[in-house]
């Protein structure tokens, strides 16, 4: 089976290096990295010329949902992992998703473990969600970063281009749905490193809730209408909602209103 490394990358010159070296250093040596830039200014056209062997373009893009897309449209491999241009691979990440595809060959995706690097600390995370129920009601924590997993070719053709206008939660819309339309394992091998440094886009997202939750609603009216009201009242609870507080205590007050009456 053929790995495709798809990296969208724009003005990451002081990581990309490291981050296409993880890739050639990898046991396993079947695949292809592909690079899709969006038109950098800084030294990350000069890094892509310097590695021969690197599929790339670097040209004016509607942000990184769109060179994702347009990575997958050039790649052929039977398994897909995404590299963010400032993270990077364990040198046995790429041998360790072929092994679990070839033992388990009805699994179409498999979730590892990942470090988080932040200020020169290594910080593990192994807690990651794969049940999308979990995901429509925001409990738990979905993959931090797709370093973490791997899947199969046919996953993302069938869910599609990743939306070009959400900058921040392209990432929680394909993973809610892959959890519930495909067959999703979770192994404890750590696969690599998301680097947390200032100027990338997950050190600079603020108010997750408030961008997840239409996602939430969204997905839960197309895929499970039938679970709306369960959804919609988890979301208007949940402890990260700033308005939860408010409608707890409306809901508890309405709650004993109705026994009262009841007696």
């Amino acid at each position: 089976m053929k790995i495709s490394v798809l990296t969208p990358s724009f003005n990451s010159g002081n990581y990309l290096e490291k981050s296409i070296q993880s890739v050639l250093d990898q046991s396993y040596k079947d695949w292809e990295h592909i690079v899709v830039d969006g038109g950098s200014t800084d030294n990350t056209v000069d890094i892509l010329k310097s590695f021969k062997h690197l599929k790339w373009v670097s040209e004016a893009d509607k942000g990184q949902s769109d060179a994702m897309n347009k990575a997958f449209k050039m790649c052929t491999g039977d398994i897909i992992m995404y590299l963010n241009a400032d993270d990077y691979f364990y040198s046995d990440a790429f041998y360790t998703i072929i092994k679990n595809f070839e033992n388990q060959q009805n699994v179409d995706m498999f979730v590892g473990n990942l470090h988080i690097e932040k200020n020169g600390k290594l910080e593990p995370r192994v807690k990651a969600t794969i049940l999308w129920k979990n995901l429509s009601i925001l409990k738990g924590r979905f993959p931090l970063n797709p370093v973490s997993y791997g899947y199969k070719r046919h996953v993302q053709e069938r869910i599609g281009d990743f939306p070009v206008n959400e900058h921040y939660t392209m990432d929680y819309w394909f993973l809610i749905r892959a959890f519930y339309l495909f067959k999703i394992v979770k192994i404890e091998d750590f696969l690599g490193c998301f680097v947390f440094v200032e100027n990338n886009k997950s050190s600079t997202i603020t108010g997750e809730y408030e961008i997840q939750a239409p996602h939430a609603l969204k997905f839960t009216r197309k895929f499970t209408p039938m679970r709306l009201p369960y959804v919609y009242t988890m979301l208007a609870i949940h402890p990260q909602n700033p308005k939860s507080n408010k409608l707890l205590k409306a809901m508890v007050k309405t709650v004993v209103g109705i026994k009262k009456r009841l007696k």
